[in-house]
């Protein structure tokens, strides 16, 4: 994963690499949870459990993170494709 001028980039971006790299930014912004909570507009606890990956926290507050912390999303088509073994990881079931 690289950083540059806000942008990730990534081939492919699990969800545990997605939240590390938000905890990353939020670090290099030398913000605390509440301080990003504060900004996004939600609790100290959604940062808490997102960054814990105990949560799925939906578009709109992830959108509004993602805003606090300077970033944007963006999807693209993927240089190469997945193998399955890649594919299985980011679509596994959190009960596994």
């Amino acid at each position: 994963m690289v950083f540059k001028e806000n942008v990730i980039y990534s081939a492919l971006m699990t969800p545990e690499t997605f939240i590390q790299t938000l905890i990353d930014s939020r670090r290099l912004a030398n913000l605390t949870q509440a301080e990003l909570a504060e900004r996004a507009h939600v609790s100290r606890r959604t940062i808490i459990d997102f960054e814990a990956g105990k949560s799925d926290i939906g578009m709109r507050r992830l959108m509004r993170i993602l805003s606090a912390l300077n970033l944007a999303l963006s999807v693209s088509p993927a240089s190469e494709r997945p193998t399955e073994s890649e594919l299985r990881h980011v679509f596994r079931d959190d009960d596994e």
